[in-house]
């Protein structure tokens, strides 16, 4: 039988001479972890990945030349598809994005998820302001370099890792007030945490964190970049049909990087979930920095341009990763501003919003975040 414990882990603290004066030191805050036996065993083995595949075949790609509206008919071109989304959508913009719509990858294991589930993790608050009614990461964290990079998962289904390291590299960032630099890559990610998932062919956001905690990550530029210790292996997709194979697990180094593989390991102290709240949601954000949330995509969410995204037309293709980064109000709704990992050339600059306050496609549903390990 299951039960509930509630654990303090105590007034928060950075091991180091960089625990002094940091974001957790000045609000005293305490993290509470509420743990089930039951919820918090890892998962080593997921169902075998060929049949996943091949069940969810029809839902996770779909012919680049068609457009299903979900409404019984399909559409022979983006623009038609287009024009259909901006004539049915009141609070955003689709557009004509630069890559074919089957070319933008998902890349969470939706069914798989909810069998490694981080303990639940909230602050008691000490501070009682009222949060913001906008707030932007990249403003208040301007040192952080990080904040403004939009990653491009290629043609690996990957969101579930490329948006985790994404903000554990935020928030190596923002936790030691811009002293400590470290950007975490997610070729250790995919190829060597077999708990997390498939690889390029998905995996689970929560295992990821666990991963960072229990075994480290190592770092990792874009793409051709040599820049950490393994890059991430995929570029753009190049054409339709695409799919990249997951990367061999490789437990060293690329060359001309002096650091070994072991050495470079960088650890997360605690890995948790965010309550299913509006308000500790951005209490969690506006404090600890930016967060993973996991959301149900549908095929108009390829084609957004602008605006407060909520789904408006098209057919369930699989569930998506991205990184939260703030909030805000446009023309009286309310929105999460995120990151997503399909290169600076979708979207607004490679961000959006998506409306807030009503977990729409169960996004206040999956937030997961943790604390980085200085040691």
């Amino acid at each position: 039988m299951a039960f509930a414990l509630i654990v303090l882990i105590g007034v928060f603290s950075l091991q180091g001479s960089l625990g002094t004066g940091s974001a957790e030191n000045q609000l005293g805050l305490k993290l509470v972890v509420k743990t089930s036996v039951e919820d918090t065993q890892p998962q080593n083995y997921y169902r075998d990945s060929a049949s996943y595949g091949s069940r969810f075949a029809d839902s996770s790609s779909f012919a680049p030349e068609f457009f299903r509206t979900g409404y019984g008919n399909v559409l022979t071109s983006q623009a038609a598809f287009v024009e259909a989304i901006n004539n049915r959508s009141t609070t955003w913009k689709a557009g004509v994005n630069p890559q074919r719509n089957d070319q933008y990858r998902t890349g969470v294991l939706s069914d798989e998820s909810m069998k490694f589930q981080l303990p639940l993790g909230f602050v008691l608050k000490k501070d009682e302001q009222p949060l913001p009614m906008s707030f932007d990461a990249r403003q208040k964290w301007s040192y952080c370099p990080s904040m403004n990079m939009v990653r491009n998962q290629g043609c690996c289904d990957s969101s579930y890792a490329v948006a985790a390291v994404s903000t554990m590299t935020d928030r190596w960032c923002v936790h030691s007030e811009g002293k400590a630099q470290f950007n975490f890559g997610a070729y250790d990610v995919l190829s060597c945490c077999h708990r997390c998932g498939f690889g390029c062919d998905g995996g689970v956001p929560s295992a990821v964190w666990h991963y960072w905690v229990e075994n480290g990550i190592t770092s990792g530029g874009a793409f051709g970049s040599h820049e950490g210790c393994q890059s991430y292996p995929f570029d753009v997709c190049k054409k339709s049909g695409d799919s990249n194979d997951t990367p061999r697990c490789l437990r060293f180094c690329q060359p001309g990087y002096n650091v070994t593989y072991p050495e470079d390991k960088h650890y997360g102290r605690v890995a948790y979930t965010v309550p299913k709240d509006e308000e500790r949601i951005m209490y969690e954000v506006f404090n600890f920095g930016p967060a993973q949330a996991t959301f149900t995509m549908y095929t108009d969410f390829v084609q957004y341009k602008s605006g407060v995204y909520r789904h408006t037309f098209g057919v369930r293709v699989g569930t998506h990763s991205v990184k939260v980064m703030g909030w805000g109000v446009e023309n009286d709704v309310k929105y999460w501003l995120c990151a997503n990992s399909w290169g600076a050339q979708w979207g607004d600059g490679g961000f959006f919003k998506i409306v807030r306050g009503e977990d729409h496609l169960s996004f206040e549903t999956n937030v997961v975040a943790g604390l980085p390990l200085f040691r």
